[in-house]
């Protein structure tokens, strides 16, 4: 016993023994203080956007999986004085993709978990202008993004100026992003990602967001197909209060649209429309001006509504560049009246296909009808 206790502290005093023992003396270390580095990085990082300014509370590494998380991103505007952040998300998890590591390419997989986006109108706005977000990403994940996941987000329109408040949210959104490119194909140009996301409109509306989307250009790019269905328009009071001056009984809303978005220039079309609507009832709440704008609102719902569906619909054509989009409100009331005393405006997509396709004729994109 005494014989094997003193080789093996002749062993530890050995010089090779010495200088592992230190390596992995330094390796603790460094795996210790790896998530300080980092967090003090990315937290001066997120201190030197354009307009705004933001931090991380805390980082864990992973480094069996290649992975590190951030925990409580968040991202405020700094003038305006918002009473809410313009990002916070819970959970920002970073991992490398194996698979590809194996094919010679370094690309992650993003993971948000609780992500909040709130976008302010009114005179005090907060719409994320005045940043390089694509910088701001790429000093977060200094890895190509190739797989993107929301679990449980948020997504708020908000408006403190008026009275009510307004605050459109589409919540719990599940979302993924497949197929980022990591390099040109052999054209030079990346290829698209596909996007599919569903998300709660309010408390009921059913939203559908699917198409495919190039994040790495300069200007937006994406063919994207929406839908929103079966949302109750009283969900809606506190916008419809605040922006028109009436209120809703009874009511869904739904709203169709498909969009092309290429070199700073967009086109395509949106169809929304309302079933069941009711926005004056006798013996309702409010003052006697409130009940007159209720009336009047009901008469011109109940002209211009379809008889024989209920419904009050129009489709516009959308096109122009984002700096100067263009709207027809001619072609709008066109199509109000057509739903009113010709063909019902239908439900669903008109071509739900690859907008990619040359821009079709202007009469291609009036609405279909039912029967």
């Amino acid at each position: 016993m005494g014989m094997r206790l003193r080789r093996i502290r002749a062993a530890i005093g050995s010089r090779p023994m010495k200088i592992t023992m230190g390596v992995v003396a330094v390796l603790v270390l460094l795996r210790l203080a790896l998530p300080h580095v980092i967090k003090h990085v990315i937290n001066e990082q997120l201190a030197n956007m354009d307009g705004y300014r933001g931090r991380v509370d805390d980082v864990d590494v992973a480094l069996w999986r290649g992975a590190y998380a951030l925990d409580g991103l968040l991202i405020e505007q700094i003038d305006g004085d918002q009473p809410v952040p313009f990002v916070d998300i819970e959970t920002v998890d970073i991992s490398i993709a194996w698979a590809a590591l194996l094919q010679g390419e370094v690309v992650a997989e993003l993971v948000l978990t609780h992500p909040i986006l709130n976008f302010v109108g009114g005179t005090n706005s907060q719409n994320g202008k005045g940043n390089d977000w694509r910088e701001t990403v790429d000093g977060l994940v200094p890895v190509t993004i190739n797989h993107l996941r929301i679990r449980n987000g948020e997504l708020h329109y908000r408006d403190f100026s008026t009275s009510p408040q307004v605050d459109l949210v589409a919540r719990e959104m599940e979302a993924e992003v497949t197929g980022l490119s990591t390099n040109p194909g052999e054209d030079g140009e990346r290829q698209p990602a596909d996007l599919d996301l569903h998300a709660t409109v309010q408390h009921s509306g059913e939203l559908t967001l699917t198409g495919t989307l190039n994040p790495w250009e300069e200007h937006p790019t994406f063919d994207m197909n929406l839908t929103l269905e079966r949302l109750a328009v009283r969900q809606l009071n506190p916008f419809l209060r605040a922006y028109a001056g009436v209120d809703a009984e009874e009511g869904r809303f739904f709203l169709y649209s498909e969009l092309h978005a290429s070199g700073g220039r967009f086109r395509g079309y949106v169809k929304p429309m309302i079933e069941g609507l009711s926005v004056f009832r006798f013996g309702e709440d409010g003052d006697l001006l409130d009940q007159l704008g209720d009336l009047a609102a009901q008469i011109v719902q109940d002209v211009f509504e379809n008889p024989g569906t209920d419904r009050f619909a129009t489709q516009v054509t959308l096109s122009g560049s984002f700096d100067a989009p263009g709207v027809d409100p001619i072609e709008a009331l066109v199509g109000i009246l057509s739903n009113a005393f010709i063909r019902a405006v239908t439900h669903g997509l008109n071509h739900p296909q690859d907008w990619e396709a040359e821009p079709r004729h202007r009469g291609s994109n009036q609405a279909s009808v039912d029967g």
